[in-house]
C-alpha cells in the first residue's frame, strides 16, 4: 500500500483525487460502493475525523480517519469541480460525475501498474478494491486487533465472514513455524518395545499349525 501511495503523482490531472481516494479506501477498508455513496454530509473532517458509510441492508456504521487521510481530503476538496454543482458524491470521475466502481478499478488498476516500476515483486499481487479492504483487514488482525472488532469495522453482518482473516493469519504462522527447526526428540514411540518385537517376530519363525492340502 505505501508503494501504491508513493506512485501518486499530486500534480497530475486526477492526482489528488487519487490521493484521497486511495488513503480512504485504505483508512476504512470499505466497500467499492460504500466509497461511491460518500456524500459531503457524510463526512467530518474537524474535531474527531470520520465518515460515515453506507454499507449492506442499509446500515450504516462510522470510521475514524487518520489525519493523513483527512489532509488528503481537504485538498481534494478544495479542487473538486463538479459538472453539475448539484452533485452529491464527493469523488467524482474525470469529466466531472460520479465516479463508477469501474472508476474506482481503474484507478486501482493504474496505480498498481506504476508501482510495480520500482517494485517488480508486486506483479504477483495486482491491486484492486477488495485487495485494499482485505488489506486492512489483516494489518488490524496483525496489530492484535479483536476479530469481533474488526467485523464491526469491515460492516460485517456475519461473524463468520471475518473468521477467514483469522484462517488466513493462521496459515501465516504455519508458514512461520516451518522456518523453524522442531527439538529433537530421541525417546522411542511407546510401542516400540524391544521385548515385544522379539516375541512377535519369534511367533512369525514358528511352524505352520494348519496345512491346507
Amino acid at each position: 500500500m505505501q508503494a501504491v501511495l508513493d506512485a501518486v503523482d499530486i500534480n497530475s490531472r486526477t492526482g489528488i483525487r487519487d490521493k484521497a481516494l486511495l488513503m480512504l479506501l485504505y483508512n476504512t477498508g470499505a466497500r467499492v460502493s460504500e466509497i461511491i455513496g460518500i456524500e459531503h454530509t457524510d463526512l467530518q473532517l474537524d474535531k474527531a475525523p470520520q465518515v460515515k458509510l453506507h454499507g449492506k441492508g442499509n446500515k450504516d456504521r462510522s470510521c475514524p480517519l487518520w489525519p493523513e487521510t483527512v489532509t488528503a481530503l481537504d485538498a481534494y476538496i478544495t479542487q473538486r469541480t463538479p459538472e453539475d454543482p448539484e452533485t452529491k458524491q464527493i469523488f467524482l470521475n474525470s469529466n466531472g460525475g460520479p465516479i463508477t466502481r469501474f472508476g474506482i478499478r481503474h484507478v486501482t488498476r493504474k496505480y498498481s501498474f506504476l508501482a510495480q516500476v520500482k517494485h517488480p515483486a508486486l506483479e504477483a499481487k495486482p491491486l484492486n478494491p477488495h485487495r485494499i479492504r482485505h488489506t486492512t483487514a489483516m494489518h488490524l488482525l496483525h496489530a492484535n486487533n479483536e476479530i469481533t472488532m474488526i467485523s464491526y469495522w469491515l460492516g460485517h453482518a456475519d461473524l463468520n465472514t471475518t473468521h477467514m482473516y483469522g484462517e488466513i493469519d493462521m496459515e501465516m504462522k504455519r508458514k512461520m513455524l516451518e522456518t523453524v527447526d522442531a527439538p529433537k526428540d530421541k525417546s522411542k514411540p511407546p510401542w516400540k518395545n524391544e521385548s515385544l518385537l522379539r516375541w512377535l517376530e519369534k511367533l512369525t519363525q514358528q511352524p505352520e499349525l494348519c496345512a491346507v492340502n
